[in-house]
């Protein structure tokens, strides 16, 4: 390809640009592990500190209420929330946070009596992570229920739930809320408000445990079980992939009767826009996927079902082509693919460097790639910047933050990928 323009005669080769097989340690996807707290005891975050994951974005904080079932929550153990939750921001962790009464599932004998001490938990809980927002993730359940899964509680009837709903969502502001199942969603959405009219998602603790996730499906349609009821599982999974396009959605996969093929499997997390998994929970599925080969030709033949899986969690961007264009300025175009089971929700800005020096930014205000969608962007390559010859480099970092995401191409060097070389005569 070549382009002549004010005496300059400018070539452009283009790199063989190649997906890799590699984990990439993006923000807001990926691979999580527990860390399970009890709020009235100060950590060991020199302890905690070596049983973090380097390799994972993401943490699920388990925060344990219990003691204080049948009163306020003491100030001590608020400023113990607030010191786990500085402690994850600290070492850049995105917190998925849990906050229950029960951790033995035993949640109506561990939860309090009265609705209104949950509200007034809510009330006194809301006002610390409402300080750390910018570090919260998603927000799994409504402190209820065994494990706080929303299940096994006495507070999970159609008006309770819209209750408690009310004052989570009062207390979080525009933190995303994940409820347990499809059927407490729609309790709490009339059927003619679209899915992204507010942050609240859903979560999947029982992924593959059975034909219905382990009580998450039901067995009959739409049609015959309303609005209100639990749908067959095809009906559900389309259902959640419809909420997950807009707010995360992820789980624990668990073992169980349920025997898919890679492909049934690969399919399902597509259509339900898996963002984030369970790396330790549960060992008999997770040892399964270790042990089975992709079904796929290509790079992915003979690798594991596991690291298909783990690599594919939330986006995955890939840098298919790029070309130079001269029908105006001097630019190239770059086509993105999101080869990643969900989306890409942040707001991102992509730099073209040529060797050392940033060249161009170009600001996506609104970055929303679907999973098996493609983008193209244009860079424009202003003429004063260009020597005689040069590498040219495409990077991403995350708008608000400025943090480096990562495209899955190779080869790439320090999380850039290298689009081509231009030749100026």
């Amino acid at each position: 390809m070549s382009f002549i323009r004010k005496r300059k005669h400018v070539q452009f080769k283009p790199e063989i640009l190649e997906e890799s097989t590699r984990y990439l340690q993006n923000p807001s996807c990926g691979w999580y592990h527990i860390y399970p707290f009890v709020i009235e005891e100060k950590p060991n975050f020199e302890e905690l500190y070596w049983c973090l994951h380097a390799e994972e974005s993401i943490a699920l904080a388990l925060i344990d209420i219990g003691a204080f079932r049948e009163g306020e929550i003491s100030g001590e153990a608020l400023c113990n929330l607030a010191d786990i939750l500085d402690f994850f921001g600290k070492h850049n962790k995105e917190i998925i946070l849990r906050i229950t009464y029960d951790r033995d599932g035993r949640g109506m004998e561990h939860e309090p009596d009265f609705l209104q001490t949950v509200t007034e938990h809510m009330q006194q809980l809301g006002a610390v992570i409402r300080t750390h927002q910018e570090q919260i993730f998603v927000v799994q359940g409504m402190l209820v229920g065994s494990w706080g899964e929303m299940h096994d509680s006495k507070f999970l009837s159609e008006e309770r739930l819209k209750q408690l709903m009310q004052v989570w969502r009062e207390m979080l502001g525009n933190i995303p809320i994940a409820v347990r199942t499809p059927q407490q969603w729609r309790l709490l959405h009339s059927e003619k408000r679209a899915a992204f009219e507010d942050k609240t998602g859903l979560f999947n603790d029982g992924m593959f445990g059975s034909l219905d996730d382990l009580g998450t499906y039901g067995c009959q349609s739409k049609a015959e079980s309303g609005w209100g009821g639990k749908w067959c599982r095809e009906e559900e999974m389309e259902f959640t992939g419809s909420i997950a396009s807009h707010v995360p959605y992820g789980g624990e996969a668990v073992g169980g009767s349920l025997k898919l093929s890679f492909q049934e499997l690969v399919g399902e997390m597509r259509c339900t826009k898996v963002c984030y998994l369970n790396r330790a929970h549960d060992e008999r599925r997770l040892q399964q996927w270790k042990e089975t080969r992709c079904d796929e030709r290509g790079i992915w033949e003979q690798k594991s079902v596991f690291d298909y899986i783990g690599c594919h969690l939330g986006y995955r961007l890939v840098v298919r082509n790029v070309r130079l264009d001269k029908k105006k300025e001097l630019s190239l175009k770059i086509c993105i693919e999101n080869i990643g089971f969900s989306a890409l929700r942040d707001d991102v800005e992509f730099g073209v460097i040529i060797e050392d020096r940033q060249c161009s930014v170009l600001p996506m205000q609104t970055c929303d790639i679907q999973p098996q969608e493609s983008i193209e962007i244009t860079a424009i390559l202003p003429e004063d910047t260009l020597v005689s010859t040069g590498n040219v480099f495409l990077e991403m970092r995350r708008k608000r933050d400025r943090r480096q995401m990562f495209f899955a191409n190779t080869p790439s060097e320090d999380g850039k990928v290298r689009l081509g070389t231009y030749i100026v005569s």
